[in-house]
Protein backbone atom coordinates (compact mmCIF):
# COMPACT_ATOMS: atom_id res chain seq x y z
CA UNK A 1 0.00 0.00 0.00
CA UNK A 2 0.68 3.59 -0.52
CA UNK A 3 1.98 5.21 2.76
CA UNK A 4 3.61 8.73 4.00
CA UNK A 5 6.59 7.76 5.89
CA UNK A 6 8.48 9.51 8.85
CA UNK A 7 12.18 8.85 8.18
CA UNK A 8 13.86 11.72 9.60
CA UNK A 9 13.18 15.14 10.84
CA UNK A 10 11.30 17.23 8.17
CA UNK A 11 11.48 14.53 5.90
CA UNK A 12 8.59 12.40 4.95
CA UNK A 13 8.21 10.03 2.22
CA UNK A 14 5.64 8.27 -0.11
CA UNK A 15 6.80 4.32 -0.24
CA UNK A 16 5.19 1.15 -0.37
CA UNK A 17 4.70 -0.36 2.94
CA UNK A 18 3.49 -3.67 4.13
CA UNK A 19 -0.74 -3.35 4.83
CA UNK A 20 -1.70 -3.81 8.05
CA UNK A 21 -2.45 -7.39 8.89
CA UNK A 22 -5.87 -6.88 11.81
CA UNK A 23 -5.98 -8.78 14.76
CA UNK A 24 -8.64 -10.63 16.08
CA UNK A 25 -11.13 -7.45 17.29
CA UNK A 26 -9.99 -5.30 14.65
CA UNK A 27 -10.87 -4.07 11.24
CA UNK A 28 -9.26 -2.61 8.32
CA UNK A 29 -10.08 0.69 7.29
CA UNK A 30 -9.65 1.93 3.18
CA UNK A 31 -8.41 6.02 4.69
CA UNK A 32 -10.55 8.42 2.27
CA UNK A 33 -8.22 11.49 3.89
CA UNK A 34 -6.73 12.20 6.90
CA UNK A 35 -6.37 15.10 8.89
CA UNK A 36 -2.72 16.79 10.33
CA UNK A 37 -3.15 17.42 13.94
CA UNK A 38 -0.35 19.85 15.63
CA UNK A 39 1.43 16.52 17.49
CA UNK A 40 1.79 15.06 13.88
CA UNK A 41 3.89 18.67 13.22
CA UNK A 42 5.64 18.33 16.31
CA UNK A 43 6.38 14.56 15.56
CA UNK A 44 7.85 15.66 11.73
CA UNK A 45 9.90 18.90 13.21
CA UNK A 46 11.67 16.17 15.61
CA UNK A 47 10.39 17.45 18.72
CA UNK A 48 8.26 14.12 20.44
CA UNK A 49 9.77 11.74 21.71
CA UNK A 50 6.39 9.30 21.42
CA UNK A 51 7.31 9.79 17.50
CA UNK A 52 10.58 8.38 16.17
CA UNK A 53 10.93 7.60 12.37
CA UNK A 54 9.85 5.17 10.45
CA UNK A 55 6.31 5.68 11.41
CA UNK A 56 3.74 6.71 9.84
CA UNK A 57 1.82 9.23 11.41
CA UNK A 58 -1.60 10.34 11.46
CA UNK A 59 -4.52 9.58 14.10
CA UNK A 60 -7.74 11.85 12.60
CA UNK A 61 -9.30 9.71 9.19
CA UNK A 62 -12.34 8.87 7.12
CA UNK A 63 -13.04 5.93 5.43
CA UNK A 64 -14.58 2.82 4.52
CA UNK A 65 -14.75 -0.57 6.08
CA UNK A 66 -14.38 -3.43 4.22
CA UNK A 67 -18.63 -3.79 3.90
CA UNK A 68 -18.35 -0.67 2.69
CA UNK A 69 -19.44 1.88 5.55
CA UNK A 70 -18.59 5.09 5.87
CA UNK A 71 -16.89 5.88 9.13
CA UNK A 72 -14.41 7.89 11.52
CA UNK A 73 -12.45 6.26 14.23
CA UNK A 74 -11.16 7.77 17.27
CA UNK A 75 -7.90 7.01 17.28
CA UNK A 76 -7.40 7.29 21.66
CA UNK A 77 -6.77 3.25 22.92
CA UNK A 78 -6.97 2.11 26.55
CA UNK A 79 -6.69 -1.11 27.49
CA UNK A 80 -10.00 -1.38 28.99
CA UNK A 81 -9.18 -3.09 31.87
CA UNK A 82 -7.54 -0.48 34.17
CA UNK A 83 -9.61 1.51 36.62
CA UNK A 84 -9.22 4.51 34.45
CA UNK A 85 -10.60 2.48 31.54
CA UNK A 86 -13.58 1.01 33.91
CA UNK A 87 -14.66 4.71 35.16
CA UNK A 88 -14.87 5.82 31.79
CA UNK A 89 -11.42 7.76 31.67
CA UNK A 90 -9.57 6.31 28.96
CA UNK A 91 -7.77 9.45 28.77
CA UNK A 92 -5.64 8.59 31.35
CA UNK A 93 -5.10 4.47 31.08
CA UNK A 94 -1.50 3.81 31.34
CA UNK A 95 -0.78 1.91 28.98
CA UNK A 96 -2.67 4.31 26.45
CA UNK A 97 -2.58 3.88 22.26
CA UNK A 98 -2.98 6.77 19.65
CA UNK A 99 -2.44 5.98 15.81
CA UNK A 100 0.58 7.30 14.89
CA UNK A 101 2.42 7.45 17.58
CA UNK A 102 4.79 5.42 19.32
CA UNK A 103 5.47 1.93 17.15
CA UNK A 104 1.70 2.21 16.32
CA UNK A 105 0.92 2.88 12.27
CA UNK A 106 -1.07 6.18 11.65
CA UNK A 107 -3.36 6.68 9.21
CA UNK A 108 -1.09 8.88 6.84
CA UNK A 109 -1.57 5.22 4.12
CA UNK A 110 -4.14 3.42 2.19
CA UNK A 111 -5.11 1.01 5.04
CA UNK A 112 -4.68 1.31 8.51
CA UNK A 113 -6.39 -1.31 11.40
CA UNK A 114 -7.98 -0.35 14.09
CA UNK A 115 -9.96 -2.24 17.00
CA UNK A 116 -13.57 -2.18 15.92
CA UNK A 117 -15.08 -0.38 19.22
CA UNK A 118 -13.04 2.40 18.15
CA UNK A 119 -15.09 2.98 14.72
CA UNK A 120 -17.92 5.14 14.18
CA UNK A 121 -20.45 4.94 10.91
CA UNK A 122 -21.10 8.97 9.74
CA UNK A 123 -23.75 10.21 7.24
CA UNK A 124 -22.99 10.94 3.60
CA UNK A 125 -23.67 14.43 4.60
CA UNK A 126 -20.82 14.71 6.94
CA UNK A 127 -18.16 15.57 4.20
CA UNK A 128 -14.46 14.75 4.51
CA UNK A 129 -12.88 17.63 6.14
CA UNK A 130 -15.68 17.95 8.85
CA UNK A 131 -15.53 14.54 9.75
CA UNK A 132 -12.01 15.04 10.86
CA UNK A 133 -12.88 17.43 13.36
CA UNK A 134 -14.38 15.30 15.28
CA UNK A 135 -10.99 14.31 17.40
CA UNK A 136 -9.44 17.32 17.69
CA UNK A 137 -13.13 18.78 18.51
CA UNK A 138 -13.28 15.97 21.28
CA UNK A 139 -10.41 17.21 23.04
CA UNK A 140 -12.39 20.74 22.88
CA UNK A 141 -15.27 19.13 24.37
CA UNK A 142 -13.43 18.07 27.20
CA UNK A 143 -12.13 20.69 28.60
CA UNK A 144 -15.55 22.60 28.43
CA UNK A 145 -16.97 19.68 30.36
CA UNK A 146 -13.69 19.78 32.84
CA UNK A 147 -14.64 23.99 32.99
CA UNK A 148 -18.39 23.73 33.63
CA UNK A 149 -18.15 27.52 33.00
CA UNK A 150 -21.25 29.44 33.83
CA UNK A 151 -24.15 30.89 31.81
CA UNK A 152 -22.44 34.01 30.15
CA UNK A 153 -18.78 33.64 31.23
CA UNK A 154 -16.41 35.59 29.40
CA UNK A 155 -13.01 34.05 28.00
CA UNK A 156 -9.96 34.61 26.92
CA UNK A 157 -8.56 31.94 24.52
CA UNK A 158 -3.95 32.44 23.95
CA UNK A 159 -3.51 30.62 20.94
CA UNK A 160 -5.59 30.75 17.37
CA UNK A 161 -4.57 27.90 16.26
CA UNK A 162 -6.93 25.01 15.05
CA UNK A 163 -7.55 23.98 18.87
CA UNK A 164 -7.76 27.78 19.59
CA UNK A 165 -10.46 28.44 16.92
CA UNK A 166 -12.58 25.43 17.91
CA UNK A 167 -12.55 26.71 21.40
CA UNK A 168 -13.77 29.60 20.38
CA UNK A 169 -16.70 28.34 18.20
CA UNK A 170 -17.44 26.34 21.31
CA UNK A 171 -17.49 29.03 23.69
CA UNK A 172 -19.51 31.00 21.65
CA UNK A 173 -21.97 28.02 21.36
CA UNK A 174 -22.36 27.33 25.15
CA UNK A 175 -23.46 30.87 25.09
CA UNK A 176 -20.02 33.27 26.28
CA UNK A 177 -21.12 36.55 26.51
CA UNK A 178 -17.53 37.73 25.15
CA UNK A 179 -14.26 36.34 23.89
CA UNK A 180 -11.21 37.70 24.13
CA UNK A 181 -8.47 35.78 21.66
CA UNK A 182 -4.78 36.54 21.47
CA UNK A 183 -1.91 35.15 19.03
CA UNK A 184 0.92 36.83 17.24
CA UNK A 185 -0.18 35.98 13.88
CA UNK A 186 -2.55 38.54 12.48
CA UNK A 187 -3.81 35.70 9.48
CA UNK A 188 -5.14 34.00 12.73
CA UNK A 189 -6.44 36.99 14.64
CA UNK A 190 -8.69 37.74 11.38
CA UNK A 191 -9.72 34.30 11.13
CA UNK A 192 -11.06 34.39 15.00
CA UNK A 193 -12.61 37.74 14.75
CA UNK A 194 -14.43 36.35 11.15
CA UNK A 195 -15.43 33.84 13.87
CA UNK A 196 -16.98 35.99 16.30
CA UNK A 197 -14.43 36.85 18.59
CA UNK A 198 -15.40 40.16 20.56
CA UNK A 199 -11.34 41.03 20.36
CA UNK A 200 -8.81 39.44 18.86
CA UNK A 201 -5.05 41.18 19.72
CA UNK A 202 -1.57 40.63 19.02
CA UNK A 203 0.24 40.71 22.22
CA UNK A 204 3.31 41.62 21.16
CA UNK A 205 1.68 44.73 19.68
CA UNK A 206 -1.08 45.09 21.97
CA UNK A 207 -1.25 48.54 23.74
CA UNK A 208 -3.00 47.73 26.57
CA UNK A 209 -6.33 46.72 24.68
CA UNK A 210 -6.13 43.36 26.04
CA UNK A 211 -6.06 44.18 29.78
CA UNK A 212 -8.50 47.30 29.18
CA UNK A 213 -11.20 44.56 27.93
CA UNK A 214 -10.13 41.64 30.46
CA UNK A 215 -10.87 44.13 33.47
CA UNK A 216 -10.81 42.60 36.79
CA UNK A 217 -9.66 39.46 34.78
CA UNK A 218 -11.69 36.86 32.68
CA UNK A 219 -13.96 34.24 34.10
CA UNK A 220 -12.69 31.03 32.07
CA UNK A 221 -9.25 31.50 30.17
CA UNK A 222 -7.33 28.64 27.89
CA UNK A 223 -3.98 28.40 26.98
CA UNK A 224 -4.11 26.47 23.84
CA UNK A 225 -0.53 27.41 23.07
CA UNK A 226 1.98 25.51 25.95
CA UNK A 227 4.86 27.93 25.10
CA UNK A 228 5.94 29.85 28.84
CA UNK A 229 4.87 33.29 27.67
CA UNK A 230 1.20 31.93 26.67
CA UNK A 231 0.77 29.91 29.64
CA UNK A 232 1.81 32.52 31.82
CA UNK A 233 -0.41 35.24 29.57
CA UNK A 234 -3.31 32.65 30.69
CA UNK A 235 -3.09 33.00 34.78
CA UNK A 236 -2.56 37.21 33.94
CA UNK A 237 -6.03 37.63 32.27
CA UNK A 238 -7.97 35.43 34.79
CA UNK A 239 -9.88 37.23 37.15
CA UNK A 240 -9.29 36.08 41.09
CA UNK A 241 -11.44 32.74 41.68
CA UNK A 242 -11.44 32.29 37.89
CA UNK A 243 -10.65 29.25 36.22
CA UNK A 244 -7.29 28.76 34.11
CA UNK A 245 -7.16 25.40 31.59
CA UNK A 246 -4.04 24.53 30.24
CA UNK A 247 -3.94 22.58 26.79
CA UNK A 248 -1.14 23.51 24.70
CA UNK A 249 1.89 21.15 25.13
CA UNK A 250 4.49 22.84 23.50
CA UNK A 251 6.87 23.22 26.09
CA UNK A 252 7.56 20.11 28.70
CA UNK A 253 8.21 22.50 31.46
CA UNK A 254 7.21 26.00 32.10
CA UNK A 255 7.95 28.81 35.12
CA UNK A 256 4.50 29.92 36.00
CA UNK A 257 4.55 32.99 39.32
CA UNK A 258 2.02 30.64 41.22
CA UNK A 259 2.76 33.07 44.32
CA UNK A 260 0.84 36.05 42.18
CA UNK A 261 -1.84 32.72 41.33
CA UNK A 262 -2.47 31.58 44.79
CA UNK A 263 -3.13 35.01 46.16
CA UNK A 264 -6.30 35.15 43.40
CA UNK A 265 -7.32 31.97 44.07
CA UNK A 266 -6.77 30.77 40.70
CA UNK A 267 -8.52 27.41 40.27
CA UNK A 268 -5.47 25.65 37.21
CA UNK A 269 -7.03 22.84 35.25
CA UNK A 270 -4.93 20.35 32.84
CA UNK A 271 -7.08 18.85 30.13
CA UNK A 272 -5.04 16.18 28.47
CA UNK A 273 -7.48 14.22 25.27
CA UNK A 274 -11.22 12.91 26.04
CA UNK A 275 -13.11 10.08 26.96
CA UNK A 276 -15.57 8.05 24.51
CA UNK A 277 -18.54 10.33 25.81
CA UNK A 278 -16.53 13.30 24.47
CA UNK A 279 -15.91 11.67 21.26
CA UNK A 280 -19.69 11.13 20.68
CA UNK A 281 -20.74 14.47 21.93
CA UNK A 282 -18.11 15.82 19.49
CA UNK A 283 -19.50 13.99 16.38
CA UNK A 284 -22.79 14.93 17.59
CA UNK A 285 -22.27 18.35 16.99
CA UNK A 286 -20.44 17.91 13.82
CA UNK A 287 -23.22 16.09 12.01
CA UNK A 288 -26.20 18.39 13.25
CA UNK A 289 -23.70 21.32 11.73
CA UNK A 290 -23.21 22.98 14.61
CA UNK A 291 -19.45 23.26 13.95
CA UNK A 292 -18.01 24.55 10.56
CA UNK A 293 -14.34 24.90 9.63
CA UNK A 294 -14.82 25.03 5.85
CA UNK A 295 -13.27 28.18 5.40
CA UNK A 296 -10.19 27.68 7.19
CA UNK A 297 -9.23 23.77 6.17
CA UNK A 298 -7.21 23.34 2.67
CA UNK A 299 -6.66 19.75 1.26
CA UNK A 300 -3.65 18.31 -0.82
CA UNK A 301 -3.17 14.80 -2.00
CA UNK A 302 -1.00 12.08 0.13
CA UNK A 303 1.98 12.69 -2.65
CA UNK A 304 2.23 16.69 -2.05
CA UNK A 305 2.65 15.35 1.94
CA UNK A 306 5.73 16.78 2.55
CA UNK A 307 4.81 20.17 1.16
CA UNK A 308 2.08 19.90 3.21
CA UNK A 309 3.94 19.50 6.31
CA UNK A 310 6.00 22.04 5.71
CA UNK A 311 3.04 25.12 5.14
CA UNK A 312 2.03 23.55 8.74
CA UNK A 313 5.24 23.64 10.11
CA UNK A 314 5.95 27.14 8.97
CA UNK A 315 2.20 28.29 8.58
CA UNK A 316 1.32 32.19 8.98
CA UNK A 317 -2.53 30.84 9.65
CA UNK A 318 -3.76 30.99 6.38
CA UNK A 319 -4.89 27.19 7.06
CA UNK A 320 -6.12 25.95 10.20
CA UNK A 321 -6.80 22.26 9.37
CA UNK A 322 -4.91 20.42 6.19
CA UNK A 323 -6.23 17.28 5.07
CA UNK A 324 -4.38 14.96 2.94
CA UNK A 325 -6.51 13.27 0.33
CA UNK A 326 -5.83 9.51 0.06
CA UNK A 327 -7.84 8.23 -2.24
Amino acid sequence: MRALVYTAPRHLIVEDYPRPNPAAGEVEIAVAAAGICGADISGFLGRSRHRTPPLILGHELVGRTPKGQRVIVDPVIGCGRCAHCRSGQKNLCPSLRLLGMDPLAGCFAEFVAVPQSQVYEIPDALDDSQAILAEPLANIVHLFRLAAPQSRFRMGIVGAGTMGSLALKMALRLGASEVLVEDVQEVRLAAARRMGATLAVNPKTDSGESRSFAGDGLDLVLDACGEEKARQRAFDLCRPGGTVVLLGMAKARSEIDIAASIRKEHRALMSFGYTTEDFRRSLDLLVAGEIDMKEWTAELPLEDGQAAFEQMAGSRGDTLKMVLRVR
